[in-house]
């Protein structure tokens, strides 16, 4: 009976909670509850994942590191993932703040000293939108305090490198290339993805490989580092990130023809894949506990973030009406003109979209959209040529700038990011026309109805799945219907516009008919693949080549 009770003991301690609303733990159970001081927190700022069993042992792993060190402090749970976090609580009842939320719950608590502890990896786009969440939040504490990421010092390369390299050391037989993949990003951080690898050559250790997912060092890149050496018969692949996710599991492991495993098999190596993230190895979660340490030794508060020279430059810009080219985060939210108006210091847009699936924008998050009033949607007009134009407020230049999307099919909202590239920026032509939108109407096709074969290229996914070129269309009045048939038989739906088509064929590779919206350009499509241990949505564009078109006799 006393075993029992012991048992039961340790089960209750093992479910005690983060503070805020993460029903994980996050206090050390070693931590004496008296020992709690409730004005002085700790927040780890996780990206975050929804599988379970990573996530325990890795962000987890590190808040109890965390914790453990600094008993005097609550430490609390936020996550940046939005989609993540949506997942978590309607899959499986869990709920954890973002980081919005989390600081409404500490002031709320009555925190006064706020210590946050970052677990990116540098100091990319998710670490500039934490500090500037917390800059809005200055007023509200006595202090806060910010950590480093992990890769920030010389020393903290050093560090991550003998932490690695130690971990894999039974590896080191001469015939075995070591790959870790890292995620990848478009800003200038990327660079630590290099500087590793450098970093690793100078070292001597040759059989250490870096690349990413959706940035440089590439996949390709790597392949090519791998031939030159020419001695291995063995790659053994691991994830460079926190957790072991969806990309560690899928886009490295996965079973899928373009993942990293199944390419580089084909390129005739055993591959051995690891799945287990950064956040696993104790002295990993040694360098992000000395981070938030040194922060809060040196006591020096968050100055919050100066306006950057982006925002700057815009108040030096004449007012008047200008083109300009816009980065969109998803390919099935692509921009295809913007018309940029500047005036008394504030920007406006009239952006014109590629397909005409949304009925309507919110500038915020997609959990934003979902409680705005619907006075504060912006709706879509239809111009000469029915596209969907939406005017949209422009809060800076060369930033990303959160833009919910609503989608008619699936009356679901759709988070997406929209960049103003200031360097495109030039007077829009008296005409009142761009550029842009010439170039649009001079790929307008005018066929008559029948069936013809036309030329497609297929773009974005890894570049190893294809389409069958030419394929067939049949033209009927304004519609014209394409029948796109896959290399692959593992495609089970494609979306166009946020419309869900299914394949026509049940045997042989997939095969679909799918509306053609433009000639000449690229049309944003999505392929599900079934062929990874769980359906994955690949982003691709399909560009129809009217100069090919061919009537079927």
């Amino acid at each position: 009976m006393k075993k029992r009770f012991v048992t039961m003991l340790a089960v209750m301690l093992s479910v005690c909670c983060f503070g805020g609303c993460a029903k994980e733990a996050a206090q050390s159970q070693t931590t004496e509850p008296e020992q709690i001081n409730s004005n002085k927190a700790i927040l780890v700022v996780s990206f975050g994942t929804s599988y379970n069993d990573s996530r325990d042992i890795t962000i987890g792993a590190i808040e109890h590191a965390i914790a453990d060190s600094y008993p005097e402090y609550e430490v609390r749970r936020a996550f940046t993932s939005q989609i993540i976090i949506d997942i978590l609580k309607e899959r499986d009842g869990l709920e954890i703040d973002n980081v919005e939320e989390a600081l409404d719950r500490a002031v709320a608590d009555g925190v006064r000293e706020l210590a946050v502890q970052p677990t990116h990896l540098m100091n990319g786009y998710e670490y500039t939108d934490l500090a500037k969440a917390l800059t809005d939040y200055m007023d509200k504490f006595d202090k806060i305090i910010l950590g480093e990421p992990l890769l920030t010092s010389d020393a903290d390369f050093d560090a991550v490198i003998k932490a690695i390299t130690e971990k894999t050391v039974a590896y080191d037989d001469g015939e075995t290339a070591v790959c870790f993949m890292g995620h990848g990003t478009e800003a200038a951080s990327n660079g630590v993805y290099a500087k590793l690898q450098e970093k690793l050559a100078q070292g001597g250790y040759d059989n250490y490989y870096i690349g990413t997912v959706e940035a440089e060092p590439t996949l390709e890149d790597v392949t090519a580092a791998l031939k030159t050496k020419g001695t291995y018969k063995k790659v053994v692949l691991e994830p460079l990130m926190v957790v072991a996710g969806d990309h560690a599991n899928n886009d490295m492991a996965g079973e899928e023809e373009d993942s990293w495993k199944t390419i580089l098999k084909k390129e005739g190596y055993e591959v051995e894949c690891v799945l287990e993230g950064l956040g696993q190895i104790p002295a990993i979660q040694d360098i992000y506990v000395a981070h938030i340490g040194t922060a809060i030794a040196e006591g020096i508060s968050f100055e919050g973030i100066e306006e950057t020279e982006a925002e700057t430059t815009v108040t030096e810009l004449t007012d008047g009406i200008y083109s300009i080219e816009v980065e969109s985060s998803s390919s099935m939210f692509k921009v295809e003109s913007a018309e940029l108006t500047i005036a008394d210091g504030k920007m406006t847009a009239v952006i014109t979209l590629s397909g005409t699936g949304y009925s309507k924008l919110y500038m915020g998050t997609g959990e934003q959209a979902a409680s705005a009033d619907e006075a504060d949607c912006i709706p879509f007009a239809e111009n000469a040529e029915g596209a969907y134009t939406y005017t949209i407020p422009v809060e800076a230049l060369d930033q990303p700038i959160d833009c919910a999307a609503f989608s008619k099919k699936k009356g679901e909202w759709y988070e997406r990011q929209l960049t103003f590239l200031s360097s495109t920026l030039s007077a829009a032509a008296d005409e009142g026309k761009t550029d842009t939108e010439e170039e649009s109407v001079s790929t307008e096709v005018k066929a008559e109805d029948g069936t013809y074969t036309i030329e497609v290229t297929l773009g974005g996914g890894s570049g190893k799945t294809t389409v069958i070129s030419p394929a067939a269309i049949t033209v009927t009045g304004d519609t014209v219907i394409a029948t796109i048939e896959w290399s692959s038989p593992n495609y089970d739906y494609m979306l166009v516009d946020g419309v869900k088509y299914l394949p026509v064929n049940t045997e042989g590779n997939s095969v679909f008919e799918i509306p053609v919206s433009a000639f000449d350009t690229e049309i944003a499509v999505i392929g599900d693949t079934v062929a990874m241990s769980k359906p994955h949505e690949v982003e691709y564009t399909l560009t129809f080549h009217s100069d090919t078109m061919k009537a079927v006799k």
